[in-house]
C-alpha cells in the first residue's frame, strides 16, 4: 500500500493544503481531518488540486497520528495505491437517508472480498441520524457481509456546529461513505471500552427511541434510577453524566451509551438509541492505560505487520485525555504500537450495526 500522510498549522487555507499535500502525486483517495473553521475551504481546496481523486472529510476535536494529536490542524492522507475504493452520500440522514439506498447499492456493487473490504463513513452529529444511516448502509452491506466502520463529526466539544465533506461538497445532514478494499491483505476491526461495568443493572420500561429519552427504568422514573444508583440526588446528577455512562448489553456484548442530559427532572436523554426493554447497566471508569496496551497488543498479535490504521476515538475520550494532559501521549502510543495511523474525534462511533459513543474503534490494514 502506497500512501503519504501529511499535515499542516498554517493560517492559510491555501497554504496548509499545500503543505500537508505536498508528497502526494496522483492519489486515488484523499481523507482529511480539521477543525470546523477552515474545514469548508480545505474541502474545495483539496478537490481543485485533485480533481480526479476521492476526497473525503469530518470536522474533529482534534485530528491524530503517530507523531501526535493536532488542534487547529489540517490532517490529510492519500492513497495512491494499494486499494479500490468508491465513494456515495446519504443525504436527508436524519429523515430519510433509505431514499438513497441506491447509492449504497452501486458503490458496493463492484467488491466481494468481505475480510479485505470496509465501508468507511463520516456521519453528520447533532442530528441523531447515526441509527438511520447504520439501517440504510447494512440493508446493502449486511447481504455481502462487508463491515461498516466509522463515526460522527466532531468539534471543539461545545455541540455547536459539524461538517462533513465528499469531493469538495460540504454537508450537515449527510452520511459520506467509501468503500476500501485493501489489495495488501485483511482489514482487522476493534472496539476499546475504557469503562467497566458496576453492580447496578435495570430495565428500560418507557422510551422514546426516537427523541433517545428513556423516561422509565424497571418502571420508576429514569433519573431517579441513575441517581439512586450513584448515590446522589437527582439535582446533582448533571455532575456525574460524563464520567458514569451506561452500558447496552446485546448477548455477551456491551455497547457504550453516553449521558446527554436529565429532561424535565424525571428522564433521561442520550446520545444513542436506547430500545424498550433493553437491558442496561451503569458504567464506571477503568484504568484506560491499562485497557489501551491490551487493546493495542491485541491487535499487534493478531496483526504483525500493520501497513495503516485508521481510528476514531469518541471526542469525550478525548476531553478526558486532554484534561489530564495525555493527550499527546495517547497519540503517540497508538503509533509506536501500529505505526502509520490518522484518526478523527467527533460525537459517536460506529462499527457494523451499532452506534455508541465514549469508545475507541481501529481498522487495522495488513
Amino acid at each position: 500500500m502506497n500512501y503519504k500522510i501529511g499535515k499542516s498549522s498554517k493560517a492559510n487555507p491555501d497554504a496548509a493544503v499545500t503543505e500537508a499535500t505536498s508528497q502526494l502525486k496522483k492519489p486515488q483517495l484523499l481523507l482529511f481531518f480539521s477543525g470546523v473553521d477552515d474545514f469548508t475551504a480545505y474541502a474545495r481546496e483539496i478537490k481543485t488540486r485533485f480533481p480526479d481523486a476521492i476526497s473525503m472529510g469530518a470536522t474533529t476535536f482534534a485530528a491524530f497520528c503517530k507523531d501526535g494529536a493536532y488542534k487547529d490542524s489540517l490532517l490529510v492522507i492519500g492513497f495512491e495505491d494499494g486499494i479500490v475504493c468508491e465513494a456515495g452520500l446519504l443525504k436527508d440522514a436524519d429523515k430519510y437517508p433509505l431514499k438513497y439506498v441506491e447509492h449504497v447499492e452501486k458503490a458496493a456493487a463492484r467488491f466481494n472480498k468481505p475480510q479485505n473490504t470496509i465501508c468507511l463513513e463520516f456521519s453528520s452529529a447533532l442530528i441523531s441520524c447515526e441509527e438511520l444511516v447504520l439501517s440504510t448502509l447494512n440493508a446493502v452491506l449486511s447481504k455481502k457481509k462487508i463491515p461498516v466502520f466509522g463515526g460522527s463529526s466532531g468539534d471543539r466539544g461545545r455541540a455547536e456546529k459539524t461538517i462533513i465533506a465528499l469531493n469538495g461538497q460540504v454537508y450537515q445532514d449527510a452520511c459520506v461513505f467509501v468503500m476500501i478494499e485493501n489489495l495488501g491483505g485483511m482489514i482487522r476491526l476493534y472496539r476499546e471500552n475504557i469503562y467497566k461495568p458496576t453492580r447496578h443493572y435495570f430495565k428500560s420500561t418507557k422510551v422514546d427511541v426516537r427523541k433517545r429519552i428513556v423516561y422509565e427504568y424497571d418502571h420508576k422514573p429514569a433519573a431517579s434510577v441513575m441517581a439512586a444508583a450513584l448515590g446522589v440526588k437527582v439535582s446533582e446528577l448533571p455532575k456525574y453524566l460524563d464520567s458514569y455512562p451506561l452500558g447496552r448489553i446485546i448477548g455477551n456484548e456491551m455497547f457504550i451509551v453516553a449521558n446527554n442530559q436529565v429532561v424535565n427532572g424525571s428522564g433521561m436523554e442520550y446520545h444513542a438509541r436506547i430500545y424498550n426493554n433493553s437491558q442496561m447497566v451503569l458504567l464506571e471508569p477503568d484504568d484506560y492505560q491499562t485497557v489501551l496496551q491490551k487493546t493495542l497488543d491485541k491487535a499487534r498479535q493478531e496483526c504483525s505487520r500493520p501497513s495503516l490504521t485508521l481510528m476514531v476515538n469518541c471526542l469525550a475520550r478525548s476531553i478526558l485525555f486532554e484534561s489530564n494532559g495525555e493527550l499527546n501521549q495517547f497519540a503517540t502510543t497508538v503509533g509506536n504500537a501500529l505505526g502509520n495511523y490518522v484518526g478523527f474525534a467527533g460525537y459517536g462511533e460506529q462499527l457494523n450495526q451499532q452506534h455508541f459513543n465514549q469508545t475507541m474503534v481501529l481498522a487495522v490494514f495488513e
